[in-house]
């Protein structure tokens, strides 16, 4: 395949990926606010069970851009068989790179689109949870109120001087 071709349906599958995942966070911060009630979300028992189910459901968009890419690796017949192109195709979107498994010369740039791939997905995962992460912080903090004693005594509840959601500027 020329390099073009490789380019051409990695930013094809890539976008993909981008996609599914977007659609996945944005399907998680809807079920927060829609489905669960605000009594629950604001209890720490709440909290943890809505972080434990965003990061199992980011897990899940994870895997579906692994499934995306092991398609296109069958698709291409780059492996003979499902697994070792599932196995590839999620080695290389964690950026593991083992080097156990690897893709033949003709289309060997797809690893690195792979990896390239995986970076921007665990980027967005990263800031899916820490933007979920500091809303059910908010939302516990509301249920406390303003004079709590656990709420005046949690420095998250302080922020510093000159400072915009908890940063300093």
């Amino acid at each position: 395949m020329t390099i073009a071709g490789q380019l051409l349906l990695g930013g094809i599958v890539t976008a993909l990926a981008i996609i599914a995942q977007a659609g996945f966070i944005a399907f998680a911060f809807a079920i927060a606010h829609r489905i669960v009630p605000l009594r629950f979300r604001q209890t720490r028992t709440g909290g943890t069970a809505m972080l434990a189910a965003a990061t199992l459901w980011m897990l899940g968009a994870l895997t579906v851009a692994a499934w995306l890419w092991a398609g296109l690796f069958m698709y291409l017949g780059a492996f003979d068989a499902l697994e070792p192109s599932l196995y590839f195709a999620t080695v290389s979107l964690t950026t593991l790179g083992f080097g156990d498994v690897i893709l033949s010369d003709d289309v060997r740039l797809l690893s690195a689109i792979v990896a390239a791939n995986g970076l921007l997905m665990f980027g967005l995962s990263t800031a899916f949870m820490i933007e979920f992460v500091g809303g059910v912080r908010r939302e516990e903090d509301e249920e406390q109120g303003p004079g709590s004693a656990s709420s005046s005594s949690s420095p998250r509840s302080r922020p510093a001087p000159n400072s915009r959601n908890g940063i300093t500027q």
